[in-house]
Protein backbone atom coordinates (compact mmCIF):
# COMPACT_ATOMS: atom_id res chain seq x y z
CA UNK A 1 0.00 0.00 0.00
CA UNK A 2 1.11 3.55 -0.72
CA UNK A 3 0.08 6.38 1.55
CA UNK A 4 0.59 10.11 1.00
CA UNK A 5 -0.28 12.74 3.59
CA UNK A 6 -0.74 16.46 2.97
CA UNK A 7 -1.50 19.30 5.35
CA UNK A 8 -3.91 21.87 3.93
CA UNK A 9 -6.35 24.33 5.45
CA UNK A 10 -5.85 22.94 8.94
CA UNK A 11 -6.25 19.30 8.03
CA UNK A 12 -4.45 16.44 6.33
CA UNK A 13 -5.64 14.05 3.69
CA UNK A 14 -4.23 10.54 3.55
CA UNK A 15 -4.49 8.89 0.15
CA UNK A 16 -3.90 5.19 -0.37
CA UNK A 17 -3.67 3.12 -3.52
CA UNK A 18 -4.08 -0.61 -3.68
CA UNK A 19 -1.11 -1.06 -5.99
CA UNK A 20 2.29 -2.17 -4.67
CA UNK A 21 4.96 0.52 -4.49
CA UNK A 22 6.88 -1.00 -7.38
CA UNK A 23 3.85 -0.85 -9.68
CA UNK A 24 3.17 2.76 -8.70
CA UNK A 25 6.76 3.78 -9.37
CA UNK A 26 6.75 2.07 -12.75
CA UNK A 27 3.50 3.72 -13.78
CA UNK A 28 4.62 7.21 -12.81
CA UNK A 29 7.83 6.94 -14.82
CA UNK A 30 5.74 7.26 -17.98
CA UNK A 31 3.12 9.82 -17.03
CA UNK A 32 2.77 12.65 -14.51
CA UNK A 33 -0.82 11.56 -13.78
CA UNK A 34 -1.80 8.18 -12.36
CA UNK A 35 -4.95 6.54 -11.01
CA UNK A 36 -5.84 2.99 -10.05
CA UNK A 37 -9.58 3.48 -10.64
CA UNK A 38 -10.85 2.40 -14.10
CA UNK A 39 -13.66 4.98 -14.19
CA UNK A 40 -11.24 7.82 -13.45
CA UNK A 41 -8.71 6.34 -15.88
CA UNK A 42 -11.33 6.33 -18.65
CA UNK A 43 -12.08 10.00 -17.98
CA UNK A 44 -8.38 10.89 -18.06
CA UNK A 45 -8.07 9.05 -21.37
CA UNK A 46 -11.02 10.97 -22.86
CA UNK A 47 -9.52 14.28 -21.79
CA UNK A 48 -6.13 13.30 -23.16
CA UNK A 49 -7.67 12.36 -26.49
CA UNK A 50 -9.88 15.42 -26.79
CA UNK A 51 -7.87 18.34 -25.40
CA UNK A 52 -4.57 19.61 -26.74
CA UNK A 53 -4.26 21.96 -23.77
CA UNK A 54 -4.54 19.01 -21.38
CA UNK A 55 -1.89 17.05 -23.28
CA UNK A 56 0.47 20.01 -23.49
CA UNK A 57 0.25 20.70 -19.75
CA UNK A 58 0.98 17.09 -18.83
CA UNK A 59 3.92 17.06 -21.24
CA UNK A 60 5.27 20.22 -19.62
CA UNK A 61 5.15 18.57 -16.19
CA UNK A 62 6.63 15.23 -17.33
CA UNK A 63 10.35 16.30 -17.30
CA UNK A 64 10.04 17.58 -13.73
CA UNK A 65 9.09 14.18 -12.30
CA UNK A 66 6.21 15.77 -10.38
CA UNK A 67 3.03 13.76 -10.01
CA UNK A 68 -0.75 13.98 -9.82
CA UNK A 69 -2.42 11.11 -7.98
CA UNK A 70 -6.15 10.88 -8.82
CA UNK A 71 -8.09 8.81 -6.29
CA UNK A 72 -11.67 8.11 -5.28
CA UNK A 73 -13.03 9.53 -2.04
CA UNK A 74 -13.12 6.09 -0.44
CA UNK A 75 -9.35 5.83 -0.94
CA UNK A 76 -8.64 8.77 1.36
CA UNK A 77 -8.76 9.50 5.06
CA UNK A 78 -8.71 12.97 6.58
CA UNK A 79 -6.86 13.92 9.76
CA UNK A 80 -6.00 17.16 11.54
CA UNK A 81 -2.47 18.54 11.39
CA UNK A 82 -1.70 17.19 14.84
CA UNK A 83 -1.97 13.68 13.41
CA UNK A 84 -5.08 12.80 15.37
CA UNK A 85 -7.74 10.24 14.58
CA UNK A 86 -8.54 10.04 10.90
CA UNK A 87 -12.03 10.22 9.45
CA UNK A 88 -13.57 9.45 6.05
CA UNK A 89 -13.61 11.99 3.24
CA UNK A 90 -16.57 14.38 3.60
CA UNK A 91 -19.37 12.68 1.65
CA UNK A 92 -20.94 16.05 0.81
CA UNK A 93 -17.84 17.16 -1.11
CA UNK A 94 -17.75 16.28 -4.81
CA UNK A 95 -14.00 16.67 -5.34
CA UNK A 96 -10.95 18.18 -3.68
CA UNK A 97 -7.37 18.99 -4.61
CA UNK A 98 -4.55 18.77 -2.07
CA UNK A 99 -0.94 19.75 -2.87
CA UNK A 100 1.80 18.02 -0.91
CA UNK A 101 4.31 20.69 0.09
CA UNK A 102 7.60 20.51 1.97
CA UNK A 103 8.88 23.02 4.52
CA UNK A 104 9.99 25.33 1.71
CA UNK A 105 6.50 25.13 0.12
CA UNK A 106 7.84 23.12 -2.83
CA UNK A 107 5.22 20.84 -4.39
CA UNK A 108 6.15 17.51 -5.98
CA UNK A 109 2.82 15.68 -5.67
CA UNK A 110 -0.82 16.77 -5.81
CA UNK A 111 -3.69 14.52 -4.75
CA UNK A 112 -7.04 14.87 -6.52
CA UNK A 113 -9.89 13.08 -4.72
CA UNK A 114 -13.20 12.56 -6.56
CA UNK A 115 -16.41 11.38 -4.91
CA UNK A 116 -17.90 9.14 -7.63
CA UNK A 117 -20.76 7.97 -5.41
CA UNK A 118 -21.77 11.55 -4.71
CA UNK A 119 -21.81 12.32 -8.42
CA UNK A 120 -24.01 9.29 -9.14
CA UNK A 121 -26.48 10.25 -6.40
CA UNK A 122 -26.67 13.85 -7.56
CA UNK A 123 -27.44 12.82 -11.11
CA UNK A 124 -30.25 10.46 -10.17
CA UNK A 125 -31.80 7.57 -12.06
CA UNK A 126 -32.57 9.57 -15.20
CA UNK A 127 -28.92 10.28 -16.03
CA UNK A 128 -27.35 8.32 -18.87
CA UNK A 129 -23.87 6.84 -19.01
CA UNK A 130 -22.95 9.68 -21.34
CA UNK A 131 -24.23 12.23 -18.78
CA UNK A 132 -22.09 10.67 -16.06
CA UNK A 133 -18.97 10.51 -18.23
CA UNK A 134 -19.34 14.10 -19.43
CA UNK A 135 -19.87 15.40 -15.91
CA UNK A 136 -16.85 13.47 -14.65
CA UNK A 137 -14.75 14.87 -17.48
CA UNK A 138 -15.83 18.39 -16.51
CA UNK A 139 -14.93 17.73 -12.88
CA UNK A 140 -11.45 16.48 -13.77
CA UNK A 141 -10.94 19.37 -16.18
CA UNK A 142 -11.57 21.72 -13.27
CA UNK A 143 -9.70 19.86 -10.55
CA UNK A 144 -6.71 18.60 -12.54
CA UNK A 145 -6.22 21.25 -15.23
CA UNK A 146 -7.66 24.15 -13.23
CA UNK A 147 -6.07 23.45 -9.84
CA UNK A 148 -3.55 20.58 -9.71
CA UNK A 149 -1.44 21.25 -12.79
CA UNK A 150 -0.64 24.90 -11.91
CA UNK A 151 0.91 23.71 -8.63
CA UNK A 152 3.07 21.20 -10.49
CA UNK A 153 4.02 23.59 -13.29
CA UNK A 154 5.27 26.03 -10.63
CA UNK A 155 6.60 23.30 -8.34
CA UNK A 156 5.51 25.51 -5.46
CA UNK A 157 2.43 26.55 -3.49
CA UNK A 158 2.72 29.94 -5.18
CA UNK A 159 1.32 28.24 -8.29
CA UNK A 160 -2.14 28.14 -6.70
CA UNK A 161 -4.89 28.84 -9.25
CA UNK A 162 -7.93 29.96 -7.31
CA UNK A 163 -11.67 29.62 -7.69
CA UNK A 164 -13.71 32.85 -7.90
CA UNK A 165 -13.31 35.32 -5.06
CA UNK A 166 -16.41 36.93 -3.52
CA UNK A 167 -17.84 39.36 -6.07
CA UNK A 168 -15.64 38.07 -8.89
CA UNK A 169 -17.23 36.76 -12.07
CA UNK A 170 -16.70 33.02 -12.33
CA UNK A 171 -15.29 33.26 -15.85
CA UNK A 172 -12.59 35.67 -14.62
CA UNK A 173 -11.13 33.35 -11.98
CA UNK A 174 -7.90 31.50 -12.67
CA UNK A 175 -9.27 27.96 -12.24
CA UNK A 176 -12.36 28.47 -14.39
CA UNK A 177 -10.42 30.26 -17.13
CA UNK A 178 -8.16 27.22 -17.31
CA UNK A 179 -11.09 24.80 -17.07
CA UNK A 180 -12.76 26.56 -20.00
CA UNK A 181 -9.71 25.95 -22.19
CA UNK A 182 -10.31 22.22 -21.87
CA UNK A 183 -14.11 22.44 -21.96
CA UNK A 184 -14.09 24.25 -25.29
CA UNK A 185 -11.74 21.69 -26.82
CA UNK A 186 -13.92 18.86 -25.48
CA UNK A 187 -17.09 20.43 -26.88
CA UNK A 188 -18.60 21.12 -23.45
CA UNK A 189 -18.96 24.87 -23.87
CA UNK A 190 -17.68 27.51 -21.48
CA UNK A 191 -18.48 27.54 -17.80
CA UNK A 192 -19.94 30.90 -16.80
CA UNK A 193 -21.09 30.28 -13.22
CA UNK A 194 -19.52 28.85 -10.09
CA UNK A 195 -20.99 26.01 -8.04
CA UNK A 196 -22.30 22.61 -9.01
CA UNK A 197 -24.76 23.88 -11.62
CA UNK A 198 -21.97 25.38 -13.64
CA UNK A 199 -19.65 22.42 -13.21
CA UNK A 200 -21.86 19.45 -14.09
CA UNK A 201 -24.52 20.30 -16.61
CA UNK A 202 -26.51 17.04 -16.50
CA UNK A 203 -27.88 17.99 -13.05
CA UNK A 204 -29.43 21.33 -14.04
CA UNK A 205 -32.97 19.93 -14.10
CA UNK A 206 -32.67 18.62 -10.53
CA UNK A 207 -30.67 21.29 -8.68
Amino acid sequence: MIAAAVAFAGSSILAQTASPASSYSQATENTPLTTSNPTLKASVDRLSAGSQAWRDALEAVRPTGRQILVVTSDQVRVADEAGGTTKPFDETVLAEVQPIADAAQRVEVVIVAVNLQRLEKMQGLTATVSDFESDLDRILAHEVYGHALPYLLAGHLSGRCADPLPGQRASESCAIRRENEVRVQMGFGRRTEYGLHGLAMARRSRY
